[in-house]
This record gives structure tokens, C-alpha cells and sequence, in this order.
């Protein structure tokens, strides 16, 4: 699950960009599911209504349809792989936001307890 861009420093910035086009992609690949979903089930019925006039049509739709259930398949395993990966980034996004905010913190507490020696 891990990448050449994870042992490269990267900005907040660019981070963040990743993780938008991975949820982009991910909700792409989502769509093209949702679609390749109703086709098959399409595809199924038409299998089923013309198989009494020509079987041979209805086996080929068949197969088909079970062509567009394994493709959507791997479309939606595509799709929640970048979403955890867009996850995994945004947790490292959010531990740099905690850490900035602690150095922060520890400036501010540095300048307040000299402020209360004066």
C-alpha cells in the first residue's frame, strides 16, 4: 500500500491535492460500478427474454453481463483502495496539523513564562 511518494518529503499542499484526486478517482471508478451494475442487470434480462427465440444470443449476453459483473468488481476494489489510501494520507495531513499546533504551543508557552519572570 505504500508508494515512492511515501519516503519522498512532500508539502501539506501537495498532500492534499493527492488526496482530492484520489477521492476524485474514487468516485469515478464508483460511478462506472453503479453503471456497470445496471447494465448487467440489462444485460441479464434480455439473456432471460430471448433465450426461448435464440439461445445463442442469450448465452452471449449472459456472458457479457458476467464480463461487466467482474469489471465492476475490480472497479469498486480500485475505488475503496484510493479511498484508503486518500485516508491514509489525510491522517498523516491531520498528525502534521497537531504537530505544527504543538510547536506552536510550546513557542507561546516559552514567550508567556518569560513574560512572567519580568
Amino acid at each position: 500500500m505504500f508508494s515512492e511518494k511515501d519516503l519522498v518529503t512532500r508539502s501539506k499542499e501537495e498532500m492534499s491535492r493527492e488526496v482530492e484526486g484520489l477521492l476524485a478517482e474514487s468516485k469515478r471508478l464508483r460511478d462506472e460500478h453503479d453503471a456497470a451494475l445496471q447494465k448487467e442487470a440489462e444485460l441479464r434480462r434480455e439473456s432471460v427474454e430471448s433465450r426461448p427465440n435464440d439461445a445463442g444470443l442469450a448465452e452471449a449476453l449472459w456472458q457479457e453481463a458476467e464480463r461487466l459483473r467482474d469489471e465492476g468488481q475490480e472497479m469498486l476494489r480500485l475505488s475503496m483502495e484510493k479511498r484508503l489510501r486518500a485516508a491514509e494520507i489525510q491522517h498523516r495531513i491531520d498528525i502534521h496539523d497537531q504537530i505544527e499546533s504543538l510547536d506552536g504551543y510550546d513557542e507561546v508557552w516559552r514567550m508567556a513564562a518569560k513574560a512572567g519572570r519580568s
